[in-house]
C-alpha cells in the first residue's frame, strides 16, 4: 500500500502570501497616487501657462496699437502709489485706431474683456491681483501691466511693460 503524502497549504503560508500581497499592492497604490498627483499639478500649471500666454497676447496685440490719449486707468482699479490692487469693476478703458473701444474689467476675480458690445472672457483662470501703472519713457508712454493668476491653490505671477504708441 503506498501513502500519498498530500500537503495543502498551511495557515502560515496564507499569511505570508496575504501579507507580501498587501506590501505590493499598497507600494503600487501609493505609485498611482503619485502619479495622479503629478499628472493633475502639471495640468493646473500646463492651465496656468496656458492663461498666461493668452493674457500676454491679449495684452501686446490690445495695447501695444492704443494712441497715449486714449488709454484710461480708473483710479477704482489700482492706487499705483502703494500698489493696492484690486481685482473688481472696470480697470481700464481705450479707443484703437480704428474706433473700437476697449473695456477690460475684473468681476468676481474674473478677467473679462469688452470690444465695443461683446464680452470676452479669454482665461479660465481666476485673478488675485491686478495693478495697471504709468509711467513716462524716453518717448512713449509706458504701461506697466501686474498680475497674479490662481488655479486650484497653484498662482503664477506675471508682468509686462508695454509701449503705448504717441
Amino acid at each position: 500500500m503506498q501513502l500519498h503524502s498530500s500537503r495543502g497549504t498551511t495557515l502560515v503560508e496564507l499569511m505570508i502570501a496575504t501579507v507580501i500581497s498587501s506590501i505590493v499592492a499598497i507600494g503600487f497604490s501609493s505609485v498611482l497616487m503619485f502619479t495622479r498627483n503629478m499628472y493633475r499639478d502639471t495640468l493646473v500649471r500646463s492651465q496656468l501657462s496656458q492663461d498666461a500666454f493668452v493674457v500676454d497676447q491679449y495684452v501686446r496685440t490690445k495695447l501695444t496699437s492704443q494712441v497715449a490719449d486714449s488709454l484710461k486707468i480708473y483710479a477704482s482699479a489700482s492706487d499705483e502709489g502703494s500698489e493696492i490692487t484690486s481685482s473688481s469693476g472696470v480697470i481700464m478703458r481705450s479707443v484703437r485706431m480704428d474706433g473700437t473701444v476697449d473695456h477690460l474689467s475684473a468681476n468676481s476675480q474674473i478677467l473679462e474683456w469688452k470690444i465695443d458690445t461683446v464680452t470676452h472672457s479669454p482665461i479660465d483662470s481666476d485673478i488675485s491681483g491686478l495693478l495697471f501703472s504709468e509711467s513716462t519713457g524716453y518717448s512713449k508712454k509706458m504701461l506697466t501691466v501686474n498680475m497674479q493668476l490662481v488655479e486650484e491653490g497653484d498662482s503664477i505671477s506675471l508682468e509686462w511693460i508695454v509701449a503705448i504708441r504717441n
